[in-house]
Parts: structure tokens; sequence; C-alpha cells
């Protein structure tokens, strides 16, 4: 089947159209357009390939990244760890498995969410040496350097993550949890984040806790997944040969010194 709409350049398999599916699949296409930030995608076009996997992958995905505060008959059911630290994550694991996509994508996405809540010189600093957090530790809270360790090790070998250092994660957590970070760790927004919890009993943040790392080692085994699929099948970024120019946005929001780092760890390739 042919298509009408613009395709850019692809290698190794072709993205189908939303005119080349049934609607099933084409209302998943929309619906990823509209909760991934309003860009048609490679990503789900791909992935039509699979229409069910294609259905199911959008509302799975947003449920462990983009929820925000999800409660449901006054339980938390999601977003239990902010944004801001999940895009932090999501890249450094990204940047670990040198995916382009993911690396790309989510330098965007996160610039754009420290941006949008007012902290667009933090989040370029943090986003800029993620490649080497460990050699920049006064950058990060003690809570972000004990996630971004924790995304490294679980990326490379799981079995790295010894109980100490579990126990480390979840000794940050808690504290941040509870307001009672060292310093000044804790912003207006971290305060306001942690609010909803300011009456939990000590065994209801013990399972905040537990909830936190269940998800976020949940989000980094899916971007360890989710790399190593768009690397292996060379799924390409967007540009103006598509019906959307992602390389557009990306060059005008991306500050030139992170898509450089970018570009030094991606090495040319997928």
């Amino acid at each position: 089947m042919t298509t009408e709409i613009r395709q850019g350049p692809w290698t190794r398999i072709r993205p189908l159209q939303r005119d080349e599916v049934d609607d099933y699949t084409a209302a998943a296409y929309s619906q990823a357009e509209l909760t991934w930030g309003h860009f048609p995608n490679n990503l789900i076009k791909v992935m039509g390939h699979c229409p069910s996997l294609t259905m199911t992958e959008v509302p799975y995905a947003n449920s462990v990244i983009f929820d925000i505060d999800t409660f449901n008959a006054g339980h938390q059911w999601a977003g239990f760890l902010d944004r801001p630290l999940k895009e932090l994550c999501i890249s450094r694991t990204s940047l670990f498995n040198r995916s382009r996509y993911s690396v790309t994508h989510h330098s965007f996405i996160g610039y754009s969410l420290f941006a949008k809540l007012g902290r667009e010189a933090e989040g370029h600093r943090k986003l800029l040496h993620l490649h080497e957090h460990d050699r920049h530790r006064d950058v990060y809270t003690a809570r972000e350097n004990a996630c971004l360790d924790y995304c490294v090790m679980v990326a490379r070998d799981a079995h790295e993550v010894e109980d100490s250092r579990f126990e480390q994660l979840r000794h940050e957590l808690d504290l941040y949890n509870r307001g009672k970070a060292d310093g000044g760790e804790m912003t207006g927004f971290d305060l306001g984040f942690v609010e909803k919890w300011r009456e939990y009993s000590p065994a209801q943040y013990q399972r905040l806790v537990d909830s936190q790392i269940v998800e976020l080692t949940w989000l980094i085994g899916h971007f360890c997944l989710l790399n190593r699929w768009f690397t292996v099948l060379q799924v390409p970024d967007e540009t103006a040969a598509d019906e959307t120019d992602f390389s557009a946005a990306y060059q005008a929001t991306v500050p030139q010194d992170i898509r450089e780092r970018n570009d030094s760890v991606l090495g040319g390739g997928f």
C-alpha cells in the first residue's frame, strides 16, 4: 500500500503512515501524537507493524512516564516520582545506551519541561552533564545522584545493585518525600510535590518509597528496551522530509552545547 503522507528517509524498517493502518491502530497514532507533544512520531509508526502492541503502548508508557499524581478512591496509582527527575533518569539511561531517538527526543522533552517550570538554567546544567554525572556531583541533589547512579547500574548490569546502594537510594527518596532533604535541595516545586504526603504514617511513607523504586526500576527497564529497539531497528528522527519536522524543533529548543554533547556520545549512530 502506498501513502499520501510525506515521509522522510529510513533504513531498516519503514514507519507506517496512518493511511496505511487500520482504524484502531490509527487511533493509537493519534493518542501518541496528542499526548507526546503533538508530534506525529516514528516511534508509533514503526510500532504500527504490530497493531496490538501499538494500541497498548501509549497508555502503558504514559502510566510510567507522563502521568502525574494519579489517584483513584484516595489511593495513588501513578506518578510517584516527579517529572523532572524522570526526565533526568530517562536521558541518563539513554545516554548510557547511546540510543539516538531517545537521546534527541528526551533532550527536547526534558529541556522543555524544565523551561516550562521556570527552571531552565537548572535544567540546562543538569541535562548537559548527565553523560558523566558522577564527575559533577555538585550539579545534582543527593536524591538525583542516588537515582542516576541506580540508572547506570541497572542499565549496565542489575547484579551491580548491592544492598547498601539500594538502601542509600531508599534513604534519599524517603528524606525527600518527608521534605527533609539536606540544605537547599527542596525547591518550591519539590515542596509542593510532596505536600500531598504530609500526613502520611511511617508505614505509608515506607510503602511510598517501595512504589517509587518499583516505578523508577520499571522506567529504567522500559527505556533499556526502547533504546535497544530504536537502535537495532534504526528508527529515524523526524526531519523536514516527514509530515512534521522534529529536527527543527530540536535545533530551536535544545541548547547547542547539549546537542553537541549528544552528537559526541552518539558518534553518528542510531
